[in-house]
């Protein structure tokens, strides 16, 4: 199930799409402090019981199985296969992005692609073991757009209108704001 596409390809996190912004050509004045965040590979709090993120995530799991069969048998233009776990920290729950990952048995196997801040002893690249139970987002590329990612809708729900614009230009996103 692991996508064939190097990690590069692939979204490291909420970097990579809010840093879509940089690329659109978002000067310093016009960048928000949830941009220069990212620029930054800062962390974005958002509460596990805010109701926009629990839906995000509801989502995110009901339409799992699909991403899943899609992950086995990608058509041709898809890519960069990844699934968001959340893993445990003295400070709480922290999102980590998993790429590549594959289906071991009952349980997921895959590598870190996003620096962890809060959990100890993890660093990108590093190989973990998961349960689906685990993920609470996925995202895959085809033909250069994102798919999925329901996750990053709360964050940028957060980004001034022009920001958002910004991202959908880029990457070809249409999320409901």
């Amino acid at each position: 199930m692991s996508s064939s596409q190097p990690s590069g390809r692939t979204s490291k996190g909420f970097a990579l799409i809010l840093g879509a912004a940089r690329a659109a050509g978002l000067t310093e004045r016009t960048r928000s402090s949830l941009l220069r965040k990212a620029e930054s590979d800062e962390l974005v709090f958002v509460a596990l019981n805010n109701p926009v993120m629990a839906a995000a995530i509801g989502k995110a799991r009901q339409t799992l199985a699909r991403f899943l069969n899609l992950a086995r048998h990608p058509r041709p233009a898809m890519g960069g296969f990844a699934v968001k776990i959340t893993i445990a920290s003295s400070e709480g729950a922290e999102f980590i992005w998993i790429h590549p990952f594959a289906h071991v048995g009952e349980r997921f196997i895959g590598q870190i692609n996003n620096t962890p801040r809060c959990v100890t002893g993890l660093a990108i690249g590093s190989t973990v073991a998961f349960d689906r139970t685990e993920i609470v987002d996925w995202m895959y590329i085809e033909a250069g757009v994102i798919n999925g990612n329901f996750t990053a809708r709360p964050i940028l729900r957060a980004a001034r209108p022009p920001d958002r614009e910004a991202f959908k230009r880029r990457f070809g996103l249409d999320f409901d704001f």
